[in-house]
Order: C-alpha cells, then structure tokens, then sequence
C-alpha cells in the first residue's frame, strides 16, 4: 500500500460524523491541518511569504496534534501506518500529510495556468479567498 494511501486513509477516517466527541475533535484538526497546508501553498503561489509561514504554522501544529490524538486512541488506520513505516515519527506522518495536501493544491491550478505565473497568481488568490484562507486560525 502507498503510503499516499495510508495517510490519506488517516485524514479520510474522522471525516464521518458518526464518531464520538474525542474523534470529532480529532476530524477537526485533520480538516484544519489539511486547510492551513493547503492554504500555505496558494499563499506561496501568492508570493506572501508571512502569510505562508503563518499558515503553514498553524497547519503544522494541528497535525502533531492530530496524529498524537490518533496515536493515543489506538485508531486502526495508524496502526496500519505503523505496520507498513514501523517507527515513523509524528513529524514524519505529518511530512507525508504536507506532501498530500501540497499535491492537492497545486492540482487545483491547471498545468496551463501554472506554466504562466500571472495566471497561477490570478488562480491561487480566487481558490485563497474562496477557501476562506485568512480565517484559519
């Protein structure tokens, strides 16, 4: 199994609202840490170099969070994770989270409108303030 797979089966598991309180919070910042990454990349597309360390800080810290929590509550989709990367670090996880939604990002611009960089700007800034990027907190 790749291991884009597995981390995104660790995001994609709290996405239910089935779960209880603990694991609703645990979603929660597994959808923050997703948005702040997310946004940190169109913020660099954006040449907002504050705006981009400020959201990818913001991203960072709700992902060790979030994969602390799933380490603590023995969740299934970790321990695969472990199974198939034995002694990888929280840090490690939440690299290969970055990697992921950093991806992601960049594949909402279109390959022609990233080969012209007025036009990946023009692209970054609708998808930053559509996303509500600003108001990540």
């Amino acid at each position: 199994m790749s291991r884009a797979i597995i981390v995104a089966t660790i995001v994609l598991a709290f996405s239910s609202p089935s779960f209880a309180a603990s694991d609703e919070e645990l979603g929660k910042l597994g959808d923050k840490m997703s948005g702040a990454f997310k946004c940190s990349i169109y913020a660099s597309m954006l040449d907002e170099l504050k705006e981009q360390q400020r959201l990818f800080q913001i991203g960072l810290k709700a992902g060790r969070d979030f994969v602390d929590g799933m380490k603590s509550s023995n969740v299934p989709p970790l321990n695969e994770l472990q199974t198939y990367m034995p002694g990888a670090t929280t840090d490690f996880v939440v690299g290969q989270m970055f990697e992921t939604e950093s991806k992601k990002a960049y594949d909402e611009i279109p390959p022609e409108q990233r080969l012209d960089r007025s036009a990946e700007k023009a692209q970054a800034e609708i998808i930053y303030r559509e996303s509500n990027c600003s108001l990540i907190q």
